[in-house]
């Protein structure tokens, strides 16, 4: 039916088994009433209702029995009355677990009941504003930070959940500051987009915690301070992390960036162009026989990568102990490959071991071939691709420190 509407045998097929499925759903329903199992048989229901809209969706048209839905809405009147006691009397009883669920299955069945989202509310958030204050107390900030992130996401005015997240916030920021990048590569203001690169990784953080000192701040504030940025080389960094504010300082040194690219590289391959000779038969009569001969096609083929090296310290303002440290690399490489060829490109075809490939696999690998991209990437992109690599990987190694440095 839902291939082809229009088939007749199908629609009657369908209506006939689609109303005996139904009636099968009904039936369990009726057990179930009869039983006082409330819950089976507002499940039984539901099934009945989902296979009677699925049937609808395709142009099939049951006969649901809708004098019976004034039972049922009498057995989830009484379903959800029970429930809403039960789940009263576990909230009292601070089983808050057993209560959330309690409440989800009848904002399930009717989202205004009562007051049950307002006591929804209460069974999820008051357990994990409990754990917060448990975790900010202890000065467990991210700990403190997911329950009462959950907390704020479900309510944000509960109790002073938004309040205590902000201060957790502020209580484990962990301010960082790049100094200075220094490159010892041939590649000129390469420490430059390095820097630049690692700072935008780090303001993008996902580490809720991690706070950076961007360079205008960083640059401004050294001005208040009388100081150059080539001072923060001469001072201590203890001393440099109280003026700019910062827990840690990131240095880092470039220390090579190779840039290789090969020549353009050229040769001539064996292919086959497509041709028909006119043939007679047995009988007299002419045909059309399709041959393939040998060609020759140009191929070219070039390759280029940059790779760089990067030596980082992340180090403590507080005791002045490098935290980390460590040389990262990153690479980026492109190649290209075309083929030229000066016939009619629709009769030709690419070579392999049994002559020419005329499948839709080896057409296609042609087509891409004759389209290939001309131009290879340039160093400046290349570099560009490699800096990200490698700020990525200042990133998650800072991230993975800060782990320790803020619990």
């Amino acid at each position: 039916v839902v291939k082809k509407p229009t088939n007749i045998d199908a629609m009657v097929g369908l209506k006939r088994t689609g109303q005996i499925v139904l009636g099968q759903h009904i039936a369990g329903f009726d057990e179930a009433v009869a039983y006082n199992q409330r819950e089976t048989a507002l499940d039984a229901w539901h099934r009945a209702e989902a296979w009677d809209s699925k049937l609808e969706a395709v142009g099939v048209d049951l006969a649901f029995p809708e004098a019976k839905r004034a039972t049922y809405e009498s057995v989830k009147n009484a379903f959800l009355d029970a429930s809403y006691r039960q789940a009263n009397i576990l909230l009292e009883q601070e089983m808050f677990d057993e209560a959330l669920l309690e409440f989800d299955a009848i904002l399930k069945l009717d989202p205004t009941y009562q007051d049950a989202p307002a006591l929804r509310n209460v069974a999820f958030c008051e357990p994990r504003h409990r754990r917060g204050v448990l975790a900010q107390e202890g000065e467990r900030f991210r700990e403190a930070h997911k329950e009462f992130a959950d907390v704020t996401a479900t309510d944000a005015g509960y109790k002073d959940a938004s309040d205590r997240l902000a201060q957790v916030l502020e209580d484990g920021r962990f301010t960082v500051a790049l100094v200075e990048f220094k490159n010892g590569s041939s590649r000129l203001n390469l420490e430059v987009k390095i820097q630049t690169l690692v700072e935008q990784a780090l303001m993008s953080s996902n580490d809720p915690f991690l706070r950076v000192v961007d360079r205008e701040s960083l640059s401004l504030i050294l001005q208040e301070q009388s100081m150059g940025l080539s001072g923060l080389t001469s001072g201590g960094d203890v001393e440099i992390g109280n003026i700019l504010g910062a827990k840690a300082l990131l240095k880092a040194t470039v220390t090579t960036c190779d840039h290789r690219q090969s020549r353009l590289s050229k040769s001539y391959q064996t292919g086959y162009e497509q041709y028909q000779v006119e043939r007679v038969n047995d009988e007299g009569k002419k045909y059309k026989e399709t041959l393939y001969r040998q060609v020759q096609y140009r191929e070219f083929v070039q390759d280029a990568s940059v790779d760089i090296a990067c030596t980082f310290k992340f180090i403590s303002t507080t005791t002045g102990e490098v935290v980390a440290s460590n040389t990262l690399y990153g690479r980026a490489s492109d190649n290209i490959r075309y083929i030229e060829y000066d016939g009619v490109t629709s009769k030709f075809f690419l070579g392999g071991n049994s002559g020419a490939q005329t499948g839709s696999a080896a057409r296609q690998e042609r087509d891409r071939l004759l389209n290939g991209r001309r131009a290879i990437r340039g160093a400046d992109a290349l570099t560009d691709e490699a800096g990200q690599l490698l700020a990525n990987q200042i990133q998650t190694a800072v991230e993975s420190e800060l782990l320790t440095l803020v619990p």
